[in-house]
């Protein structure tokens, strides 16, 4: 069988907060494999932003890391130093955040900012642009002028005679601007932050991950402030990435819609737990976890005529407080006396369908 990608094993991070600690994972794990979309869904508190800061080493000053490993390629992340670390970080892996005011500065022009990323990158070696010949459609040859014009559908755009060093970034800045559909990108490139949309400047931060080619990328609701055209186009990009050069994909979101339409496979998440890992098909023809059935029965079904949503009951749990029994047994309309005492296994469903709950058990 091959190696995974990212191997995340029993991972346990606690917040240091005013009155205690907050359990945000509990004993986490899942492998990633190259080439392959995951889902990470759950309701907010679920710790599906913790799963990711964690990988990418971005936890805050509050965070403890109480166990577990995060393995990629071979390597245990959490053990290295933090310069060492910080060179996997963009091109090896890299992460786009759901809130994007907080990644651009706001006193540096787009154009500044895009290209300082692209010439870092390039200077450690992790990436290399393609030669430009200026004659070509777009100013580029190689692999990524067929991404070009499948994804846009369109067969031919010019360099707009940049001819310069700079220029070559700077292009390559354009190219992933209109990728993700930015009207007028080269106006976009003079702007500052907050002359722009949050949803504009959402894109950029996608465009900017996007055009590092990293081999894992972690994307925390990259779509929440997208309009529905622009949220598809750049879910079919993200997929693109998967085709063009190998990558993997972490999605975090809470819309399992999202997750329906791009996944390989989905896992769930409740009250820092895994409670349900699967195929996105299996998952949704067969849900086993009375959560993920909950998630799936709150999907607004647009051919259904109902009066009301269906929702789950009762509130998610005190996650300062020790948890004894199954994290949603306050919740589930099947619980019994077990569930409240105990911690469920997790039962294999079939090869690659894995549930934890007592429902399941012998």
């Amino acid at each position: 069988m091959k190696a995974p990608l990212l191997d995340v094993k029993d991972l346990t991070v606690t917040y240091r907060v005013s009155n205690g600690f907050i359990s945000a994972l509990r004993g986490i794990s899942f492998r990633i494999y190259e080439r392959e979309f995951v889902a990470v869904v759950g309701e907010s508190g679920s710790g599906k932003s913790t799963l990711g800061l964690t990988i990418i080493g971005l936890l805050p000053n509050n965070a403890i890391v109480n166990g577990g490993e995060v393995i990629y390629k071979g390597v245990n992340l959490l053990s290295l130093d933090r310069r060492v670390r910080e060179r996997f970080m963009g091109s090896e892996i890299g992460m786009i955040f759901q809130n994007p005011m907080n990644s651009l500065r706001p006193t540096e022009k787009v154009s500044k900012q895009f290209v300082d990323t692209l010439k870092v990158a390039e200077a450690r070696g992790s990436l290399k642009l393609e030669a430009y010949d200026y004659s070509k459609p777009w100013g580029v040859s190689g692999r990524f002028s067929a991404l070009i014009d499948r994804v846009l559908g369109v067969s031919k755009r010019t360099g707009g005679g940049l001819t310069t060093y700079d220029d070559k970034y700077r292009l390559e800045a354009l190219k992933w601007l209109k990728l993700v559909r930015i009207p007028d990108p080269e106006s976009v490139l003079e702007k500052y932050p907050f002359q722009l949309s949050g949803g504009m400047m959402q894109r950029i931060m996608i465009a900017m991950a996007l055009s590092l080619r990293p081999s894992l990328l972690i994307a925390d609701e990259p779509t929440t402030a997208l309009d529905v055209i622009t949220q598809a186009q750049v879910l079919k990009l993200m997929r693109g990435l998967i085709d063009e050069v190998g990558a993997s994909i972490l999605l975090i979101t809470h819309d399992m819609g999202v997750a329906a339409q791009v996944a390989d496979r989905v896992l769930v998440l409740y009250a820092g737990e895994l409670v349900e890992e699967a195929p996105v098909h299996d998952l949704f023809k067969n849900p086993m976890h009375p959560y993920t059935i909950g998630l799936l029965n709150s999907i607004p079904r647009g051919h259904k005529s109902t009066n009301r949503l269906s929702a789950i009951r009762g509130f998610v749990p005190d996650l300062r407080s020790e948890i004894r029994g199954c994290v949603f047994a306050d919740r589930c309309d099947y619980a019994a006396e077990i569930c409240r005492i105990n911690k469920p296994s997790y039962i294999k469903v079939n090869e690659d369908h894995v549930v934890r709950c007592f429902l399941y058990g012998k």
